[in-house]
């Protein structure tokens, strides 16, 4: 079977889960392995093609199945670490009545913040059907939502949860000594678990192009297989094989079996297999017979945006990087560096800028710089790191004192390049900086059309810099976060922040938005959620002037009386009300467009 008909494999499996239509699956397997046993490469495809459509009509239909509501009681198995979020904690477990998005608010929430995916648990609460359709959900494999009242005894997980939970441990013992911003990023670095890093972490990463260091990727698994070669290495055969399908498989379930873990894994051990049968294939074969692999198993993986940025990255590296490599000239490494991450950006840019509304500028710049560092991190942490955790304080801290300071360096670089406000490549950036890569790589003989070419790639990523320093010309008011509304114009900002917020994708909107500065923060609420949102936008946009409702837990806030007004730079902001919530109205002052 050439590389092109996996390809095609890869495309039909691809297809075939999108458009998900009801069928015999053993139907469909049957002919599957008759085109295995034939040797048709048309029919295989086809055949894989109807059975992963088969498969995800299977599972949708059985997220679509209607769960008995009402009172819970017994044990269930968490398939997820318990995350935070809007001051509860969620995580995702097995019940007696299927897979449901479990919640816990106060005592019930802090008991399950404690706990880690694999542990099982004896629970009370009531099972609610989903309210629509959820593709958070979807991708879990989720059927309804059981909302926590009590949560009692805990009991162990299956051996490799076990084991796994147990080697998070030592790491997490071993990183203590680091501060906690950097704490959560390394484990985001070397785990994928980026559950505690700050918001402004988060928004700096972003900004920067430089999310998808935080999630495990084909990197972290070759390094893993590094480090135990030596041990498997003396075994026999089917030994090696076997033990590195077990390491791979304990790796998986320590990173939790993300969507790009379960990528690099796959092709980690398509790759292993072929490789102890003595045979060589292509890296773009490997990732293709993964894909189609994992969408037959898994056919809803086919709507993880997760999953699908890992493809597109990885394929955008293996069919285009090395001839970018070539063309780029310079130093080798450097050459490979800038081809690898320019088209891992090109390939991913568009599924990124349809949900994120741009590609940052900067993360060429700063993946250059940040991805050696994160990859110092990665090693150092499965290494230097394991050991810090097994001996312990203040061995531990004098071991870490590497790691500390290459995510200083990481760190800095995301928050630098995230303040320089270099602007956002849209798809039309995106077309044109294609089409010019695509002339530097084929007219290799024309040096007039290559200068051409890339000259025109520097005006392009210029651009959007030129347009985010030009700023609004009039007052506007633009939505961000959840329900927050910020009224900019060229001299001010005034931010209305509403009562239910995200502080990531609040900063995330404001930086997008191109706001520099806030003059004067409207806390409607006032609670506790309202003022960690304002101390985050107090770090990252200076002090500002905060108004909230009586009796508000802002400190630093001012309650405005009810009939008052103040001119904000552009705008004039009238309180209608100052009990909770506040509520103000906001105009554009006189000659301020």
């Amino acid at each position: 079977m050439s590389d092109r008909w996996t390809y095609l494999l890869a495309a039909g499996a691809a297809a075939g889960a999108a458009a998900a239509v009801p069928g015999p699956r053993l139907v469909a397997l049957g002919c599957v392995l008759g085109a295995l046993a034939l040797r048709r490469p048309l029919l295989l495809c086809a055949a894989a093609a109807m059975l992963a459509s088969f498969g995800a009509a299977a599972a949708v239909s059985d997220l679509s199945a209607a769960v008995e509501p009402g009172r819970l009681q017994g044990r269930i198995v968490l398939v997820s670490d318990p995350t935070e979020r809007n001051g509860a904690t969620r995580a995702v477990a097995d019940t007696p009545r299927g897979r449901m998005e479990v919640w816990g608010w106060g005592g019930a929430g802090a008991r399950l913040s404690r706990l880690a995916a694999g542990q099982r648990v004896e629970v009370a609460g009531r099972v609610a059907q989903a309210a629509g359709y959820s593709p958070r959900l979807a991708g879990a494999g989720a059927v309804g939502r059981l909302t926590l009242s009590e949560v009692g005894d805990v009991h162990p997980g299956a051996p490799h949860y076990r084991l796994a939970n147990a080697l998070r441990g030592v790491l997490a013992r071993g990183a203590a000594s680091l501060p906690d911003d950097q704490r959560a990023l390394f484990s985001g670095l070397v785990l994928g678990d980026d559950r505690d890093r700050s918001p402004l972490t988060a928004d700096d990463f972003r900004g920067a192009g430089l999310t998808h260091l935080l999630a495990v990727s084909g990197q972290n698994v070759a390094f893993v297989l590094l480090v135990v070669q030596p041990v498997v290495v003396r075994l026999g055969l089917w030994g090696r094989w076997l033990a590195t399908l077990a390491v791979l498989g304990l790796f998986a379930t320590v990173t939790r079996f993300e969507p790009s873990v379960l990528r690099a894994t796959v092709m980690a051990a398509v790759a292993v297999s072929v490789w102890l049968a003595g045979r060589r294939v292509s890296g773009r074969r490997i990732l293709a017979l993964a894909v189609a692999g994992l969408l037959v198993a898994q056919p809803l993986l086919v709507h993880s945006l997760a999953f699908r940025l890992s493809v597109a990255a990885s394929a955008g590296i293996l069919f285009w990087a090395p001839r970018l490599a070539e063309r780029i000239g310079g130093p080798r490494p450097l050459a490979q560096a800038l081809a690898v991450t320019a088209a891992a950006q090109l390939a991913v840019a568009p599924l990124v800028i349809p949900v994120f509304g741009g590609l940052p500028v900067a993360a060429l710049p700063a993946n250059l710089l940040a991805a050696p560092a994160a990859a110092a991190v990665m090693m150092w942490g499965l290494t230097g790191g394991f050991v810090a955790g097994l001996v312990g304080e203040p061995a531990a801290a004098a071991l870490h004192a590497p790691t500390r300071g290459l995510l200083m360096w990481i760190e800095g670089t995301a928050a630098t390049f995230t303040g320089l406000g270099l602007g956002q490549l849209r798809m039309a950036h995106v077309l044109l900086i294609g089409a010019a890569l695509a002339v530097v790589v084929a007219a290799r003989r024309r040096r007039g059309a290559v200068l051409a070419a890339w000259v025109a790639i520097a005006a392009v990523l210029a651009a959007p810099l030129l347009a985010e320093r030009s700023g609004p010309a009039n007052p506007v008011a633009l939505a961000v976060g959840w329900e927050s509304t910020l009224w900019q114009g060229p001299r001010s900002a005034v931010l209305l922040l509403g009562g239910r917020e995200s502080a990531e994708r609040l900063l995330g909107d404001i930086r997008l938005a191109g706001a520099e500065r806030i003059d004067l923060i409207v806390a409607t609420d006032g609670g506790a959620a309202a003022a960690s949102h304002v101390g985050v936008l107090r770090r990252r946009y200076g002090p500002a002037v905060v108004w909230a409702p009586e009796q508000n837990r802002i400190a630093g806030a001012s309650v405005p009386a009810a009939g008052s007004a103040a001119t904000v730079g552009d705008f004039v902001v009238r309180v209608e009300s100052e009990a909770r919530p506040l509520a103000v109205a906001v105009h554009a002052a006189s000659g301020g467009g």
